[in-house]
């Protein structure tokens, strides 16, 4: 094994973004470097970021999750799949924990939550790093975690857990690449290598208040060193110590190492890389809390009464249940982890609260629970025909000044625990009862009675037309409500014939002048109903081809040519007459669309139009724009290998600039133009160098070319 001597730490003042943390991992092991020796290997720092496609999972999941401990509102601990238990780390003095100080906690006082408590704990965290050559590596991290989702820092009500996996790498050029580890087998398509090439995160839980999604992430089950459990100074049992490189066991795939393969991974023709030291911690649970549950409380008179408790933990503990001012009374139980007892009090006033304890931890973990009425909603009916919702229910609490009961959202019951509430329209699917004396209960809502009767049908054939001689006509019933059949029929005018299915049909105006009427007929139950629509017929004018004005355009432009204010048109039809030919999308339609190719000629475009009254046309022409560019400087500095050329276009954005070398056209680089016409690129530690020409060409995306740029170069 190797001795680790910085463990993980956290840099100062490091937060979690709300909700979904997506912050690094923050214990960190500068120096984890395993005995893997990798040859130096070129990577390129203009990396971009790939997906991963998990082909290998566990096949379980974690098993439990333990009882939320009364002094933080964390879990006490989770259980994996072999029953091993582990709960939080939260000694800052136990140098197995690796609590260190960050933003508003202080390692050297007590931990108290809120006011003095990290950021996060670990229930166990498994880390490996492999060193590659030229200061890369490939990092990995596995954990079960606890945190905040806030960045202002711990708060009740936010805490959250996950389980955790992350693998960060550099990889030295694009490819294929696999990882596999304890928890799986990831798989990564890498568009082009760099720092952090392969950066995945998969956090699962993250809810704040629910503790049960971490169960279902790939961290199962809890690794431990394989030579066994640590034991502590104080006694206390450990998976691992985090300040040992170690290896580990637990992976139920028989993957308990972190290998990587992929393309030249570990140098040239080094295409697999691998190590089974892990730094791994963890503490072993030893205290199991309890779940104190929902306790109630019985009554029939005002001289006392019991309180009923039921608590749960882990099976083989000592529970017990103390009222104010009484003595413990231990819980019977099941031996499955189900505890209960029924205690005696005595007064007119129940007990407000109840203290459940586990005494077999240690130290033993107390939980004080308001005690209830226990509220039963026996019946919650509805009948469609009255619209009354009648809720009956009962307490525990029958005294002779028994708690009020109350449907929430529609009001108190009687004295007898039942109320009727009239004009109920829209009932609720399940009705909850709360009493004065805390308790409550739920119950689904059953409903009798006839069935709604069907919304009416309407017809609605639409506006009254005005049309021309010989136009296509559409009448349209599309708008017509909960109709099961719809059906048109000529009643007045100069007869055409109706073509096509309800709800729409066409026909064509014919030649005389009048007004045409037609009846829409819907059916369906409630129905039939109908509704009448008007066609005026007028004569026939010739149509207009209007196009507007000459436009201009830059290269990579989409012009719109626009007809659509032409009158009298049935049919659009577009050619182009003069200048580069282009791909016309629309050329049917009142608007036709293209790109504007890079030219230094005008484009010519002609639109004909037709009617019932005959044909018209109309051109429109296109000039191109020219994208002037100035470059200020151009320059590569040998000991960076950093190239730098800047300059100003006057094409509006978008505008992308193209440097290449201009003897063998090799790319240095591109850059957008930003809004003020300004571009720089950038490029450094580029593999590209100044060739024999020493000149660069710049190229812009609107069609631009300013060759034989000479590169002025420093050491």
């Amino acid at each position: 094994m190797n001795r680790n001597p910085w463990p993980h730490r956290r840099p100062a003042g490091a937060v979690p973004t709300p909700v979904v943390p997506a912050w690094p991992l923050t214990r960190r092991f500068p120096r984890l470097v395993t005995t893997v020796v990798v040859a130096a290997a070129a990577i390129a720092f203009s990396a971009l970021v790939s997906g991963a496609v998990p082909t290998t999972v566990p096949p379980s999941f974690l098993s439990a999750v333990g009882p939320v401990a009364p002094d933080n509102g964390f879990p006490t601990w989770y259980r994996d799949s072999n029953g091993l238990a582990v709960g939080q780390c939260l000694d800052p003095k136990d140098p197995l924990c690796g609590i260190v100080a960050n933003a508003g906690f202080d390692p050297a006082a007590p931990v108290v939550f809120p006011t003095n408590f990290p950021m996060e704990t670990f229930y166990m965290l498994a880390a490996s790093r492999i060193q590659l050559g030229g200061g890369a590596s490939a990092d990995y991290t596995a954990g079960l975690e606890s945190s905040f989702a806030t960045k202002a820092g711990p708060a009740p009500g936010q805490q959250v857990t996950f389980g955790r996996v992350r693998i960060r790498i550099d990889t030295p050029s694009a490819g294929h690449y696999t990882v596999t580890h304890p928890y799986g087998v990831d798989e990564f398509d890498v568009a082009q290598g760099g720092t952090r090439s392969i950066n995945f995160t998969e956090d699962v839980g993250v809810a704040p208040g629910s503790f049960t999604g971490a169960l279902t992430s790939r961290v199962n089950p809890i690794l431990t060193w394989d030579t066994g459990q640590v034991t502590g100074p104080n006694g206390d049992k450990y998976v691992g110590d985090p300040a040992v490189l170690h290896k580990v066991t637990g992976s139920t795939l028989g993957t308990n190492v972190f290998r990587v393969d992929g393309p030249d991974i570990g140098g040239p023709g080094v295409n697999s890389i691998s190590t089974d030291l892990f730094a791994l911690s963890g503490k072993v649970a030893k205290n199991f809390g309890v779940d104190a549950g929902r306790p109630t409380y019985t009554r029939t008179s005002a001289t006392g009464g019991f309180v009923d408790v039921f608590a749960t933990s882990v099976p083989g503990e000592v529970i017990t249940a103390t009222l104010p001012g009484g003595t413990p009374t231990t819980l019977g139980t099941d031996g499955k982890g189900q505890y209960f007892a029924r205690v005696a009090f005595t007064g007119a006033t129940p007990p407000a609260r109840v203290t459940v304890t586990n005494t077999s931890d240690n130290p033993a973990t107390a939980v004080a629970a308001t005690v209830t009425d226990r509220v039963i909603v026996t019946s919650a009916t509805y009948d469609t025909a009255t619209h009354n919702l009648t809720v009956r229910a009962t307490s525990s609490d029958t005294s002779a000044t028994p708690p009020t009961l109350t449907a929430r959202g529609f009001g108190a019951l009687d004295a007898a625990g039942q109320q009727v509430f009239a004009g109920v329209v829209a009932p609720p699917q399940d009705v909850v009862v709360t009493s004065s004396a805390g308790g409550t209960d739920a119950a689904p809502v059953a409903v009798g009675g006839s069935a709604n009767l069907p919304n009416p049908v309407i017809a609605n054939a639409g506006p009254d037309q005005a049309v021309r001689q010989g136009q296509k006509v559409t009448l349209d019933a599309s708008a017509s409500l909960n109709a099961t059949a719809l059906s048109w029929a000529q009643t007045a005018g100069s007869p055409v014939v109706l073509s096509g299915t309800a709800p729409t049909v066409t026909f064509t105006a014919p030649t005389q002048d009048g007004a045409l009427t037609f009846r829409l007929t819907a059916t369906g139950p409630g129905g039939p109903t109908t509704d009448d629509v008007v066609v005026t017929v007028a004569g026939v004018a010739p149509p207009t081809a209007v196009v507007g004005g000459a436009q201009t355009a830059y290269p990579g432009d989409l012009v719109t040519l626009d007809a659509s204010t032409s009158a009298g048109v049935d049919g659009y039809s577009w050619t182009q007459t003069a200048g580069p030919l282009v791909a016309l999308q629309g050329g049917s339609t009142a608007r036709a669309t293209f790109t504007m190719p890079v030219s230094d000629v005008p484009l010519v475009f002609t639109v004909r139009t037709t009617g019932p009254g005959g044909s018209a046309s109309a051109t429109v022409t296109v000039t191109p724009l020219v994208d002037h560019v100035a470059v200020t400087q151009v320059s590569f500095r040998r000991s960076t290998r950093e190239w730098r050329v800047v300059g100003t276009a006057t094409a509006p954005v978008p505008d992308l600039v193209t440097v290449r070398l201009t003897a063998s056209g090799t790319l240095v680089g591109s850059a957008a133009v930003d809004t003020t016409g300004a571009w720089a690129v950038r490029v450094k530690g580029s593999p590209v160098a100044p060739d024999a020409s020493n000149a660069v060409t710049v190229t812009t995306s609107r069609g631009t070319t300013v060759s034989g740029l000479l590169v002025t170069v420093t050491p």
